[in-house]
C-alpha cells in the first residue's frame, strides 16, 4: 500500500512539472532586475593637503558588457560635506583632467577639498546628496604609527652581509593592513652635474636567464593584533639585484641614504583591496567576486590612508 502510493504520488509530481515547463513563457535574463544607485568612492590621505570625493550613479548596459558603455556617470550639482569633530567642509565641484581616455574622453568630475590635512586618529563621516539619491559613510583613521629600520648598515655594504632588510613598526589599533616599502636614494654624476635619485627597493626577486630580473614589491597585509610590534623584511638578495639594475641603468651610482614608509589603511579600505585583489590568482576561475561596500544608500568605499616614515643617512654611518 505505502508503495503503491509513492509511486502514484511520484507520477503526479512529474505530471506537475511538466505542465509547469510547458506553461512558463517568462524569458530568462542573467542580469536580473536594475535599480539605479548612487557611488562614492573617497580615501582620504595623509600624503596630500587635498581630499578628493567622486559621485556616479551605475548603469545597465544593455548587453551583457559593462564596457560597451563609454559614458561617464558622475554626478553633477551633488552637496558633498566632509565632517570630523565640530568641523564641517563642503566640498566644491572639480574637474579632472582624465589621463586615459581609451573609454571615456571627457575629463573626470569629482568634489575636492583644499586645502584639507587629514588628522590620523579622527573618524570622518562623508555625506553626498543629490538628485540621483542620497548617501553616507563613515571611517575610523588610523592613528600615527611608529617605524624603524633594524639594519640600514645592509643598505650601505650589502656585499658584507646575507641578512634580510628588517623593519620594525607599531601600527594604530585603528589599522587593518599594512604595507612597509624601503626606498633607496642615490646619486649619479656626470661631468659637475650631480642628479639625486629615489627608487623602491624589492622585497623579492625571480632571476631568468642572463641578467634578466622579474621584482616583487610590498603589497597590504593583515596585522596581527595579538602583537604590539610587527616586523617586515625585504630580501638582500632583492637589494643586490636592485643595485646591478640600477647600475645597469645608471652607470655608477652612490647611495647616500634610505627612507623606510609604513603605510596603514582602516578596515574598510582593507577589506575591500582584499575582494577586490585576493582571488586573482592564475590557477582559478571565479565568477563569483564579491562585492563590498561601506556607503549606506549606495555602493563604493569611503576609505583612509595614513603614512610615517623615517629617513636613514647612510653616509653618516661607520
Amino acid at each position: 500500500m505505502f508503495a503503491g502510493t509513492a509511486r502514484l504520488t511520484g507520477r503526479a509530481l512529474a505530471g506537475g512539472v511538466l505542465l509547469l515547463a510547458a506553461g512558463c513563457d517568462v524569458a530568462f535574463d542573467p542580469k536580473g532586475p536594475y535599480t539605479e544607485k548612487l557611488v562614492v568612492y573617497s580615501v582620504l590621505t595623509t600624503r596630500s593637503d587635498t581630499q578628493f570625493v567622486r559621485v556616479y550613479t551605475t548603469y545597465n548596459p544593455s548587453q551583457h558588457d559593462p564596457s560597451e558603455n563609454k559614458l561617464d556617470t558622475y554626478v553633477r550639482n551633488a552637496r558633498v560635506t566632509l565632517m570630523t569633530d565640530s568641523l564641517s567642509t563642503i566640498l566644491p565641484a572639480v574637474v579632472i583632467p582624465r589621463v586615459d581616455r581609451s573609454r571615456y574622453t571627457d575629463d573626470i568630475v569629482g568634489y575636492a577639498a583644499y586645502p584639507y590635512t587629514l588628522r590620523p586618529g579622527k573618524t570622518y563621516t562623508l555625506r553626498v546628496t543629490s538628485d540621483k539619491g542620497n548617501a553616507e559613510a563613515s571611517v575610523a583613521v588610523p592613528s600615527r604609527g611608529d617605524v624603524h629600520a633594524n639594519n640600514p648598515y645592509v643598505l650601505k655594504t650589502p656585499e658584507k652581509y646575507d641578512e634580510d632588510l628588517s623593519t620594525r613598526v607599531r601600527l594604530s589599533r585603528a589599522t587593518y593592513g599594512y604595507l612597509v616599502r624601503i626606498f633607496v636614494e642615490f646619486e649619479t654624476k656626470l661631468g659637475s652635474l650631480v642628479t639625486r635619485h629615489r627608487e623602491e627597493i624589492p622585497s623579492a626577486v625571480w632571476t631568468g636567464e642572463g641578467d634578466f630580473f622579474r621584482f616583487e614589491y610590498p603589497v597590504l597585509v593583515r596585522r596581527n593584533e595579538a602583537l604590539t610590534y610587527e616586523i617586515a623584511y625585504s630580501g638582500v638578495n632583492a637589494y643586490k639585484a636592485c643595485l646591478i639594475d640600477l647600475k645597469s641603468r645608471y652607470g655608477a651610482i652612490t647611495v647616500t641614504g634610505a627612507t623606510y614608509v609604513l603605510t596603514q589603511v582602516d578596515k574598510s579600505l582593507y577589506v575591500y583591496y582584499n575582494l577586490a585583489n585576493g582571488f586573482l590568482d592564475p590557477f582559478s576561475i571565479r565568477a563569483d567576486l564579491p562585492d563590498f561596500t561601506n556607503v549606506r544608500g549606495g555602493l563604493g568605499i569611503f576609505g583612509s590612508i595614513v603614512e610615517d616614515s623615517v629617513y636613514v643617512d647612510l653616509r653618516a654611518m661607520n
